[in-house]
């Protein structure tokens, strides 16, 4: 995706308030001043906003990594309320009366664990907005035919998670397209990296006993970026499936016509406007 004006200032705040989370006054000048300097130098209306961002987040790797306690924390708490959701969450898909019901209510439940916030996180996700949708208190976004369609004739799908705690709903999804006869290559951030889900989190979920192959990326996956193995696995997929804001930025424009499924909470207005949706709406949308 191309930026808006505004994703210079949400850039900042994002890489800012993540990475500065155990940093001392003095340093917090140092590292908002790097930050900075890549916006000044790469913010150009041609660029990538998950390029922009790795590139950001790059300049400020020592700040990352000491972060990593900070998140772990976090991460550890809601990898633990989604996995008790889980079988609640289960219990909902399952009460889709046919395939293409079930299959979409888990990928309703997908998109509906999007939550992390664009400021920094405090606590642990609750899921409350998933919660509300097992419970049928808030009406279920739209899913279109073709998403089913699609995924049905997909034999090589690429998944690309998002967070920690939303990658065990994002089993129940990649357990649907199992079902379908898919091969599932799976793919996380190198750790550290804020709340994002690493192997750690793969692990937790047991999800490399489900999937066929587990890769893991230094940053945002950007496809014309990236180098063998992932570009073997992006060659070879017919279906693409990403997760969250951050993946949706990275990918948009830059999947070379490839079928992508995008699951996501619509945090900002430049995504609500790419993805034609309101403000605040959870989407479930196909690109070809």
């Amino acid at each position: 995706m191309k930026p808006y004006e505004k994703c210079a200032s949400c850039t900042l705040k994002w890489v800012y308030e993540r990475a500065s989370v155990r940093a001392v006054e003095k340093k917090r000048f140092e590292l908002i001043r790097r930050i900075l300097g890549v916006l000044s130098k790469e913010f150009l209306p041609t660029v990538n906003v998950g390029w922009l961002c790795n590139e950001t987040i790059h300049s400020v790797r020592e700040f990352v990594v000491d972060s990593a306690p900070y998140y772990k924390g976090l991460k550890l708490q809601s990898n633990k309320v989604a996995q008790e959701l889980l079988s609640m969450a289960r219990m909902f898909i399952e009460k889709g009366e046919t395939d293409q019901e079930r299959f979409n209510r888990a990928c309703v439940l997908a998109a509906g664990t999007n939550v992390a916030p664009i400021g920094l996180p405090s606590e642990g996700f609750r899921f409350q907005e998933a919660l509300d949708m097992i419970e049928e208190k808030d009406p279920l976004p739209i899913v279109t035919e073709d998403v089913f369609k699609v995924a049905q004739s997909a034999r090589h799908v690429l998944y690309i998670t998002d967070n920690a705690g939303e990658i065990g709903f994002d089993s129940l999804l990649i357990a649907k397209l199992k079902e379908m006869g898919s091969k599932v290559t799976l793919v996380v951030k190198k750790g550290p990296f804020f709340e994002d889900a690493t192997t750690e989190d793969v692990s937790f979920f047991k999800l490399d006993q489900l999937v066929d192959r587990v890769l893991a990326v230094d940053g945002f996956f950007i496809p014309k970026e990236t180098t063998p193995p992932l570009l073997d696995c992006i060659k070879q997929s017919d279906l693409l499936v990403a997760k969250g804001t951050g993946n949706y930025e990275a990918l948009k424009g830059e999947v070379d016509g490839k079928k992508t499924i995008y699951m996501l909470k619509a945090k900002c207005e430049p995504v609500a406007l790419e993805t034609g949706v309101t403000l605040g709406s959870f989407v479930v949308k196909l690109e070809k």
